[in-house]
């Protein structure tokens, strides 16, 4: 069989097991109903906003502007809210596959029609955890194949065309996440290396031009709208501000757990260093720069994900690199002759990417990192895994309960879903504050989790009117614990805790469902005032102001209010 039949049958084996892997592992994450709330409230006409509050100003809680329009475009093809899931599967996993085939071009370019295994393709079909991210609904496939675009240009370009499709790729990258200014930085260099070495200003101009073009209009429009120059979710996790020791902890778990990628380091060093092939200066895959190039995209990376502290999910942060580290592979064996060594190379990664030493704990959703899909994919009852059960909850129940009325509620890290299926018109993202101002600039109680750890506000929440949080623990610090704060909806059998008090909320929500069971709080109030007489004033004070922050403030009710007065007199 001819060496190219050979070649592609692999890459083409390799895209199916791709696919395949990455539907089989189909899910989708809680992160993503962030970028699908969004997409809606901008097809429904309400700008690219998280909440529905005239009094809030507008919130940048999504560092994905491209992902999040690629949604808002499904949902205008008419998707409903299940068809936006299976329409961000499917573009998921078509990047996955998009980034297997162009390792595999990329293979066969540099060796000039002769390589015969497509080595870092068949390797990066073969990690899991990119197969099952890349079908969670996040930007992250899209990411991924976008750095190695941009890479591909870096390390051979010919024209200004492809300065300008470098640039338009750039562009993409950074509006996709903002951690992509890396990529677009390391592929300037090498277009400003380019310009200067061929003098041809038409190669920098090529490359400028999109950004000058597409993204400082963006830039602009974001700093109107938005009133910041970065995104709410970068304020809310401190990217700014070193997180070190946790970093490294991510990095070293993820290269320990597939360890056969340690094993392109020492490869890459060497040809980084080592004199190019006598036909460099013909093919520039035979030469020193798609060593340096794959070091200026790769090493920055690394370290700005060691800086940042990495992520609370296991690897998402390190996929982008991965395909440029396994490609150095494909690079490698083009200088060393014996085509033997190709599909060895290839079955030795493989097989022991696939026997990968998972940290311990992945399961665990209280650890600094943790794999999501695992936990969502956990059985909570025969048959239904916990993001089934988090969808009849907010979408099969509370959506309807809740329709047309001006439900607020607290959400944690985990419940975004339920944002997204209840469709309520005000959710506080109250864990790190991602889609809220106020909560991402408190300081950290302890920064441990990524996207974890801002203190409780209760008054900011009271201030905003919010009625239910998600957090069952929310005020039971309080010595009686507050049990008039419990609200229970028992035919799904879901605990909540009370923010506040709506009298008119709470009557028709008891109205719509009679099986709420939820303490009548002016029966609270009248038992109290009953037996005020045993009570200190000081006892009557601080019940009063926890009472008006709960009621009073909410509520028209001056005879009770008068009543209170007047034992405080």
């Amino acid at each position: 069989m001819p060496r190219r039949h050979v070649f592609w049958t692999l890459a083409a084996l390799a895209v199916l097991a791709a696919v395949w892997q990455a539907w089989a592992l189909r899910w989708t994450c809680d992160d993503a109903f962030i970028s699908f709330r969004y997409a809606k409230h901008f097809v429904d006409g309400h700008g690219l906003v998280f909440n529905l509050d005239p009094a809030e100003a507008p919130v940048e809680g999504y560092t994905n502007f491209s992902w999040t329009m690629w949604l808002a475009l499904g949902l205008m093809f008419g998707l409903g809210d299940q068809g936006l899931e299976t329409w961000s599967v499917v573009w998921g996993i078509a990047c996955h596959a998009g980034t297997v085939l162009l390792l595999a071009a990329i293979a066969w370019r540099a060796s000039g029609g002769r390589a015969l295994v497509p080595v870092a393709a068949c390797a990066y079909a073969a990690i899991h955890h990119a197969a099952s991210l890349a079908p969670a609904g996040l930007e992250t496939a899209l990411f991924v194949l976008l750095g190695l675009v941009m890479l591909r240009y870096a390390i051979a370009l010919r024209c200004a065309r492809e300065a300008w499709l470098c640039g338009f790729v750039g562009v993409v990258a950074a509006m996709t996440r903002p951690d992509g200014a890396l990529f677009v930085a390391a592929g300037g260099g090498f277009v400003l290396f380019d310009t200067i070495v061929r003098r041809a200003p038409r190669l920098l101009l090529g490359y400028g031009a999109p950004f000058l073009l597409a993204f400082v209009p963006y830039l602009l429009w974001r700093h109107a709208f938005y009133g910041h120059w970065v995104p709410n979710t970068a304020v809310a996790k401190s990217a700014s501000e070193p997180f070190v020791a946790q970093g490294w902890l991510y990095v070293r778990d993820f290269f320990v757990c597939y360890w056969p990628l340690l094993s392109t380091l020492p490869v890459l060093g060497w040809f980084a260093l080592k004199k190019g092939d006598l036909l460099a200066p013909i093919s520039p895959f035979l030469g020193r720069r798609p060593w340096w190039a794959i070091a200026a995209f790769v090493l920055p990376y690394v370290a700005f994900v060691i800086w940042v502290g990495g992520d609370f999910m296991f690897s998402r942060f390190l996929l982008p690199v991965l395909p440029m580290l396994l490609l150095g592979w494909d690079l490698a064996l083009q200088r060393w002759r014996p085509l033997w060594l190709q599909p060895v190379v290839m079955l030795a990664l493989v097989v022991g990417l696939q026997l990968r030493l998972e940290p311990a704990g992945l399961d665990d959703p209280t650890n600094a990192v943790s794999d999501n899909r695992r936990i969502s994919m956990h059985e909570f009852a025969p048959g239904v895994t916990m993001a089934d059960a988090f969808r009849i909850v907010a979408h099969d129940y509370l959506r309807p309960l809740f329709a047309g009325l001006d439900v607020r509620i607290a959400i944690a890290g985990g419940h975004a879903n339920v944002a997204y299926w209840t469709d309520v018109p005000v959710a506080i993202e109250v864990a790190a504050g991602l889609t809220d101002a106020h909560i991402a600039r408190l300081p950290y109680v302890a920064r441990g989790k990524a996207g974890h750890g801002k203190p409780s506000d209760p008054e900011y929440l009271e201030s905003r009117g919010v009625q239910l949080h998600f957090e069952d623990s929310y005020r039971k610090e309080q010595p009686d614990r507050e049990p008039w704060r419990n609200i229970r909806f028992v035919p799904v059998d879901l605990h909540l805790r009370l923010v506040t008090w709506d009298r008119e909320l709470m009557a028709e929500l008891r109205r719509r469902d009679k099986d709420i069971d939820v303490q009548d709080f002016e029966q609270v109030l009248d038992d109290y005032l009953a037996a005020a007489a045993a009570k200190s004033k000081q006892q009557l004070a601080d019940d009063f102001a926890r009472f008006r922050r709960f009621y009073f403030d909410h509520n028209d009710d001056p005879a009770r209010r008068a009543r209170f007065e007047a034992l405080l007199r």
